[in-house]
């Protein structure tokens, strides 16, 4: 489950990057056979995300932790991804914030114990 948890974060980061590609007239051109193979990616990409994702749920006994690590997963690679590719300005500021988002996550994720009164 973890491995295709991950796996569907993953094609989420890579399916918007490759949307974002789409968008960018640098890369495109006047080319609508690059614009159309980079769309076609991306859903396929997204496509086999979704795909991931819904085994990883079957698979799982609740739907949190899922959800949880697929978009921990996604926060982070995009934010790599933002930075190496595309150059973006990520601040410490918007690490800590990622981090408080998984960590959030987490908490939600996390089984409350039962108490015994």
């Amino acid at each position: 489950m973890i491995g295709e948890v991950f796996l569907s974060g993953l094609c989420a980061s890579i399916g918007s990057t490759l949307g974002k590609l789409a968008g960018t007239e640098a890369v495109v051109g006047n080319s609508y056979v690059i614009w159309i193979g980079l769309l076609l990616a991306m859903v396929l990409v997204n496509t086999w995300g979704c795909r991931y994702y819904l085994r990883s749920l079957d698979a799982a006994s609740n739907t949190v932790i899922p959800t949880v690590i697929s978009s921990a997963v996604n926060y982070i690679i995009s934010g790599v991804i933002g930075m190496s590719l595309f150059g973006e300005a990520v601040s410490l500021r918007w690490w800590a914030g990622a981090s408080l988002i998984t960590i959030g996550l987490g908490m939600v994720a996390t089984p409350e114990k039962k108490r015994t009164e």
